[in-house]
């Protein structure tokens, strides 16, 4: 019974994302968001995308005429104060998953698409599931770019602020060390950020900022607050079509505000 009603819910969701996709939206450009891309292992099915499937994605942008540009260029765009394309899509991986190297990267490389990977940098040559050293060196030269989400993956606006400063400092520092390039992007774990922890991420110098919720980058968008829809193993083609297209943005937003609320009943952690 629960397998039929999670059936259904699923099918009327995908119904209201599609008519939704079809309202007048705002112009601006999608970030999309992935984690871990692997055939299989632990986890919840929604947790990893299926290399299959992450092609196939990277594929229908390519060929439906999205331009996938990078973080940096978007910034650019946003400090110029200039009107953001509304077929331009920036590809993101949060915690830098050694998987992203083994499946994502030939499929980027391949259609020579940018994208930026942001490292939880206490893991990196130290953790098997991580990417090491010289996989990031490779990715770097194939057009990966790789940013800050800090060095333990913590949330942020539970932490003391002493040690919240610690981790973005911290994850800046070891980010330079790992890439020889000075500290551009940043991303809030689990999308958990406030006032003080914000105010640390604009004094640490990055250009971007990202955060859990949906919707539209365009041109008033503080560069420092930006919005992505996560793409979830449990996606269809026409589920991620959808979520480019804008139609999963309300639902996506509704998800984050729940989990926010469930996490203040728990004390202010993450499950």
């Amino acid at each position: 019974m629960r397998r039929i009603l999670a059936k259904v819910f699923r099918s009327g969701l995908r119904a209201l994302a599609a008519m939704r996709s079809l309202l007048p939206a705002a112009r601006g450009a999608r970030i999309l968001t992935y984690h871990s891309v692997r055939p299989d292992g632990p986890g919840s099915r929604s947790s990893f995308v299926h290399p299959s499937d992450f092609a196939a994605q990277m594929a229908w942008l390519v060929g439906a005429g999205y331009e996938v540009v990078s973080l940096a260029r978007l910034a650019e765009q946003l400090a110029a104060g200039q009107p953001v394309p509304d077929r331009w899509v920036c590809i993101t991986f949060d915690d830098g998953y050694a998987d992203n190297y083994q499946h994502a990267f030939p499929v980027l490389k391949r259609h020579g698409l940018p994208a930026t990977v942001f490292l939880v940098t206490g893991r990196i040559d130290q953790d098997p599931l991580f990417l090491t050293q010289a996989q990031i060196d490779e990715m770097l030269v194939g057009g990966i770019t790789f940013g800050a989400h800090t060095v333990d993956h913590v949330s942020l606006s539970s932490l003391p602020p002493e040690e919240a400063r610690r981790q973005i400092w911290g994850s800046t520092e070891q980010l330079v060390q790992l890439t020889s390039e000075p500290p551009l992007h940043f991303c809030y774990p689990f999308g958990h950020y406030n006032a003080t922890v914000e105010g640390f991420v604009r004094d640490a110098g990055f250009r971007t900022c990202c955060t859990e919720q949906a919707g539209i980058v365009g041109s008033g968008t503080d560069p420092l607050r930006l919005v992505r829809a996560g793409i979830l193993g449990t996606d269809s083609l026409h589920d991620f079509q959808l979520k480019v297209r804008g139609g999963y943005d309300w639902w996506i937003n509704i998800y984050m505000r729940l989990e926010e609320r469930r996490r203040r009943r728990r004390g202010g952690q993450p499950a």
